[in-house]
């Protein structure tokens, strides 16, 4: 079975400006994971139009799936959805539903909603709806528009990750003593007899008490195994501090 692919845009001046910090773009990575998705991409852009539309545009040809966090409310900088429709030759269209989603919600203080409110209908033509009807996911091809603010982009996250079901990451572990240049020729050995099997390398230079974490990563168990065993032969004694996985 082919791993589905994935890429986020979080899109907000106020993230590229540290005024707020992001949580979206590693919510979604750990849960994209968690899922069995590969993360190809994971950027931040400001509120510009044409650096969204650019990269909506190239990003969902090269993937499954493509997420876009922020730019949907009401407000002067909310260009996300004008974006998407661009990248996609598509108009913006009032979408019933979302009208009367709107409209419930400001009738619960008595109100009418204003102009502004309305806006937040305005999406792609062509947008499905997916999930719970009152927080509906919107969907337009392989573009997945979700909200900025953490809570709700998790939440409408979590509701459509159902569909992006697939076999998961096995993940083995290897806790050296020893430094990187001690077993390099060795893991670039184990890296080219086990193509298949993603491995990494990554040093630590605080008092933890391994000098460096090696990874051994694919959908299947036995490469990982196969290739973990492969460079643990090829060290020196008294070099592993422990090995956890797959």
């Amino acid at each position: 079975m082919k791993t589905p692919t994935a890429a986020v845009l979080v899109v907000g001046n106020e993230v590229l400006s540290a005024k707020v910090r992001d949580e979206n773009g590693p919510y979604a990575a750990q849960a994209l994971r968690n899922h069995g998705v590969q993360l190809m991409a994971l950027l931040t852009l400001p509120d510009r139009l044409d650096m969204i539309v650019e990269a909506v545009a190239r990003e969902r040809r090269r993937v499954d799936w493509l997420f876009t966090s922020g730019g949907v409310g009401p407000t002067h900088d909310d260009v996300t959805l004008l974006a998407i429709a661009q990248a996609l030759g598509r108009s913006l269209a009032r979408h019933p539903a979302l009208v009367e989603n709107v409209r419930r919600w400001y009738s619960r203080q008595g109100t009418e909603p204003p102009e502004a409110a309305l806006r937040m209908a305005d999406v792609p033509e062509g947008t499905r709806l997916v999930g719970d009807a009152l927080h509906p996911v919107m969907v337009v091809e392989n573009v997945v528009m979700l909200p900025g603010p953490p809570q709700f982009f998790r939440a409408q996250f979590d509701a459509f990750a159902a569909v992006l079901e697939a076999p998961p990451f096995r993940l083995a572990c290897a806790y050296l003593a020893i430094g990187e240049p001690r077993f390099a020729p060795a893991l670039d050995r184990v890296s080219l007899e086990h193509p298949d099997v993603d491995i990494g390398s990554y040093p630590r230079f605080d008092e933890a008490d391994h000098r460096v974490k090696v990874t051994f990563e694919a959908k299947d168990a036995e490469r990982v195994e196969a290739a973990l065993h492969a460079f643990l032969a090829a060290l020196p004694e008294g070099a592993v501090v422990r090995c956890e996985g797959p």
